[in-house]
């Protein structure tokens, strides 16, 4: 009698403890999600904003490289996806897991997601490799090693790291945007659609190409710190 009320209960609990568990490759609803924690390892990361499309996140792992459809076809493990996604209130956390020690190291992490416009962003990983198109209301980046494109409007856009390549376009200024670039190298293109800017650069060795000088108190206001720096100023 024991054991036909044992083996039910443990079945039960068995179920309810995957219950929440995300399917690997099943998008993730995040129309109540206005803030995204990203950490973890390396990863390629595609963030939007459209509004004619649905609100949700997804994780996958893609192998690329002349190697990868060789080992793809030999081995059953190549490339899974181990990130891990999770939304705590109105926040979306999503922590990136590098694949197996036995997989090649051209198994690259992926996240996307489709954010309601205005939605704040922050990465912290190791290295990171983004392309954000849309509206955000901040973006904040923390890595070693970090290439951005950026397609769009933010009123915050805050980068630090070790190497840094930023390839940042406004579609729309509202005089309320700042840029902050701290970086031991970085290569920059800012595009601002020819407006006045408020820019300071502190390096210790600096190339600045800018068609206008810098003008005190106007916004968008970009600061940049490096040692060595690269910056376009449009």
């Amino acid at each position: 009698m024991t054991l036909i009320l044992f083996i039910p209960a443990f079945i039960l609990t068995f179920a309810c403890a995957f219950a929440d568990v995300r399917t690997t490759g099943e998008a993730l609803d995040i129309s109540s999600v206005r803030s995204v924690v990203i950490s973890g390892d390396a990863s390629d990361i595609r963030l939007t904003t459209t509004n004619t499309q649905p609100y949700s996140a997804n994780t996958s792992a893609r192998r690329s490289g002349w190697f990868s459809s060789w080992y793809s076809s030999w081995f059953f493990n190549g490339c899974r996806d181990r990130s891990a996604m999770r939304i705590d209130a109105t926040v979306l956390k999503i922590e990136v897991m590098q694949t197996s020690w036995t997989d090649l190291s051209d198994c690259a992490p992926e996240v996307s997601a489709n954010l309601v416009p205005g939605t704040t962003v922050r990465i912290d990983q190791q290295a990171v490799r983004a392309r954000l198109d849309g509206d955000f209301a901040g973006v904040a980046i923390s890595s070693k090693a970090t290439d951005i494109t950026f397609d769009g409007h933010a009123t915050g856009i805050d980068i630090l790291g070790a190497a840094v390549r930023a390839r940042l376009r406004y579609d729309t200024i509202r005089q309320d945007e700042t840029v902050s670039i701290n970086a031991q190298s970085l290569q920059a293109d800012l595009d601002f659609g020819s407006v006045p800017v408020d820019y300071s650069v502190i390096a210790k060795a600096s190339y600045v190409d800018s068609l206008e000088p810098s003008v005190p108190g106007a916004r968008p206001r970009v600061s940049i710190k490096g040692d060595f720096v690269h910056a376009r100023i449009r």
